[in-house]
């Protein structure tokens, strides 16, 4: 806490020191988050607006600690898909075992950490136009002609509410603004051979009352990590395409319909596997030749059976404002999606002596359903702003995989359905008291969470030589680990319905003073909550279960444009204690859920841009976290004092936005960036019992952009991890089942140049 009054005394003295050498721009006026669909992310004057609290308001005039990027920032940095996202704002990261298929991310230290059960949901809550979605399979689906990204840090237990423990991320679309038409293509192409196309049209069937528009995006290219399999494809391709249409309707200045519907199809091989074996020689005792005795480079891998990574969505969403007087608006918002996953895998990267034998094969099956329904009523005057809500959630996952293990000796058929619900009232209150605004908000959720329909069973043995052929699993011939055969209907008799429900009241209690420059300090205290759940991967039994997580925040912050608005700052400091946090375990073939009871996260994140002169824009973020588990006695021994996993002490990143000359019609443009990641664990043990790979030590890595731009055309060269630099993007602690740790490669050096046309 010493550190928390310390940076709180600094911000205070910034702020007040330097007030009179600037004052910022007023925010646009407050109004609903929907009331402003179709607009600029950012006012006439280059104040970012953006509707973390559910209302449109200057960025730096919300109390949150709260990050945006826009498509244009996005392009300048490249990022092209969920996973690059990491280290682009403070603490976060993003990880997966699936390469680009399946993002976990994780803010302050809190994320799924090593977890990989597919029907968990994150404590990172992600939505798409303010829609909550379960499945992080989806999550990396919609990243195409946005208009902005929301990453909201630290518990969001009023507003937002599911599952946001760590934070919450909101994907926004560009949507039709209802004045004339517009559109763009924009096609690219780099090496690994890979091919990307975007593009949107918008059209106005009606000014100020009916428009559309129409989104895609293209991707198709080899793998970049090179399989030396023979006869196998490169791990970790491109291959994917998405739509959406967006229908918006005004007839009148009362009512504001919107209408959304998305698909999406994604197909890449999988992600590429490094076996880091735990021998002298890089063996396990399964193992018949290492790495290095096979000579693999680093971007190199050995998938005798490569699998791929194949998602397929769609959806549709409601959203409808009316405005029943000056002050007060009606809001529903209604989604339904749904997501096909089938993920085949050999899990081992490393060829054994025998040609086929494989160590690890998984075929991960999942269907997903997912509704929502908020009903929102919103008040708003000049001091006194006020909103309320119910809610209703509804997921299903209908999960049906497949487990080879150690050549066929293991062949194992899992079923089940998990299926949620969530209920929810919530409220919260702002009332300005001179420059005084303090913040009141309460959330009471109830979850209900039922587990049924399920088997587990041993197929016949020795009848797979090498292959994925899922026929050698009848149910009549399997050795049951949960439920049964029934012969009478010639099927699986499942085992009894579990049920596991959860209940919390979380809050937001703020204070925030604003000077008379425009600059702002402010205090909050959040609750943050995500309910219990079941393990999805405990194949062999039994089925364990988890408490809720509950996570107390304390935070203090300060923002504020200072020299003449040419300098942006953000700061903020916080203490999170953690309780219960749900963590994965491998114990053999299964894959254990469980918690741990305590962990405290203290941390400090800034945010600042400058602009020095009018043709250079630079930013420069991080975050200093000291995140530990305070107790916590896993399967393996006790965790209580180590590093938490996932969670890097520092993280830093910096942009810089840069017109080198005018020349001709146009300008060009060079945009560099840098993000750079101290050392991450993947498994909450740290470098013991065995598990000394399973990490990232510090690293950097640089991107660049140079362009030429017009008012209707740009042709952009640009490069990805410049200096090519060996990474692993996750890991997995698999020493107790086949003694090797499970690593997965990180992209080497990519570029290409792409040309983009404005209409």
């Amino acid at each position: 806490m010493r550190n928390s009054a310390l940076l709180s005394g600094i911000c205070f003295v910034v702020l007040a020191g330097t007030s009179g050498a600037a004052r910022a721009q007023a925010a646009p006026e407050a109004g609903d988050a929907q009331q402003n669909a179709g607009e600029p992310s950012s006012g006439d004057d280059g104040e970012i607006v953006v509707t973390a609290q559910r209302r449109a308001e200057s960025i730096l005039k919300v109390p949150i600690a709260i990050s945006s990027l826009s498509q244009d920032d996005l392009e300048k940095r490249g990022v092209t898909n969920a996973i690059s996202l990491a280290g682009q704002v403070p603490s976060l990261q993003v990880n997966s075992p699936y390469g680009d298929s399946m993002p976990n991310f994780t803010l302050r230290g809190i994320g799924v950490a090593n977890e990989h059960n597919f029907n968990q949901a994150s404590p990172i809550g992600v939505y798409y136009d303010d829609a909550y979605i379960s499945a992080r399979v989806a999550h990396g689906l919609g990243m195409f002609d946005l208009e902005r990204i929301e990453v909201l840090a630290g518990p969001q237990g009023t507003l937002y509410g599911r599952n946001t423990t760590g934070g919450a991320i909101n994907f926004i679309s560009r949507k039709p603004s209802l004045s004339g038409s517009n559109g763009y293509i924009d096609m690219g192409y780099g090496n690994f051979n890979t091919f990307t196309a975007d593009g949107a049209a918008e059209a106005t069937l009606a000014e100020n009352k009916l428009g559309v528009r129409l989104a895609f995006k293209y991707a198709r290219g080899d793998g970049y990590i090179k399989n030396v399999a023979p006869g196998q494809p490169d791990a970790d391709s491109t291959d994917s395409v998405s739509g959406r249409a967006i229908i918006r309707y005004k007839p009148n200045d009362r009512l504001d319909i919107t209408i959304k519907g998305t698909i999406a199809r994604s197909d890449p091989t999988q992600a590429g596997i490094y076996n880091q074996g735990i021998g002298p020689d890089g063996l396990s005792p399964l193992q018949g030749t290492s790495r290095a005795a096979k000579g693999l480079t680093f971007f190199e891998t050995d998938s005798p059976r490569l699998g791929e990574s194949y998602v397929s969505a769609y959806g549709g969403l409601v959203n409808i404002k009316y405005q029943l007087t000056d002050t007060l608006s009606l809001f529903s918002l209604t989604s339904y999606d749904h997501v096909k996953q089938r993920f085949t895998q050999e899990g081992t990267g490393l060829e054994s002596a025998t040609d086929l034998t494989q160590l690890l094969d998984t075929s991960y099956g999942n269907k997903f359903n997912m509704f929502n329904q908020e009903l929102r009523a919103s008040y708003s005057s000049d001091r006194t702003k006020f909103q309320a809500g119910l809610y209703y959630g509804y997921d299903k996952d209908a999960s049906n995989s497949y487990y080879w293990l150690v050549n066929g000796a293991s062949n194992i058929h899992q079923i089940y359905d998990q299926v949620r619900r969530s209920y929810a009232i919530f409220a919260q209150g702002d009332q300005k008291f001179g420059r005084l605004d303090i913040t009141l908000g309460l959330r009471y959720t109830s979850d209900k969470l039922t587990y049924e329909n399920y088997t587990s069973y041993l197929g016949p043995a020795a009848l797979n030589n090498g292959t994925r052929d899922t026929s050698i699993f009848p149910f009549d011939q399997g050795v049951y680990f949960l439920g049964s055969y029934d012969p009478a209907t010639n099927s699986f008799q499942s085992g009894p319905t579990l049920h596991n429900d959860s209940h919390a009241l979380t809050w937001r209690a703020a204070v925030n003073y604003e000077f008379a420059d425009g600059q702002m300090i402010y205090a909050s205290y959040n609750r943050g909550y995500r309910p219990a759940a079941f393990c999805g991967q405990c194949f062999t039994g039994p089925i364990t279960q988890t408490l809720p997580e509950k996570v107390d925040a304390y935070e203090i912050g300060a923002k504020g444009k200072f020299l003449n608005n040419a300098l942006t700052v953000s700061l903020s400091a916080f203490v999170m204690n953690y309780r219960n946090q749900q963590i994965n375990e491998v114990n053999g073939p299964n894959t254990i859920l469980e918690n741990v009871p305590k962990s405290q996260i203290k941390g400090i994140e800034f945010d600042v841009g400058l602009r020095p002169i009018s043709t250079l824009r630079i930013g420069v973020n991080g975050s200093y976290l000291v995140p530990k588990y305070k107790e916590g006695q896993l399967l393996f021994g006790d965790i209580s004092g180590f590093q938490m996993a996932y969670a890097p002490k520092f993280q830093m990143s910096a942009h810089a936005d840069w017109e080198v000359a005018k020349l001709g019609a146009g300008a060009v443009n060079f945009s560099p960036s840098m993000v750079y990641t101290s050392r991450v664990f993947f498994s909450p043990y740290e470098n013991t019992n065995n598990q000394q790979f399973l990490h990232q030590n510090g690293f950097a890595k640089v991107n660049a952009q140079l362009s030429y731009d017009t008012d209707r055309w740009s042709a952009r060269a640009w490069v990805r991890n410049l200096f090519n630099k060996e990474t692993f993007a996750d890991g997995l602690d698999l020493t107790g089942a086949f003694g090797y740790d499970y690593l997965i490669q990180a992209p080497p050096r990519t570029f290409g140049a792409s040309f983009s046309y404005h209409f």
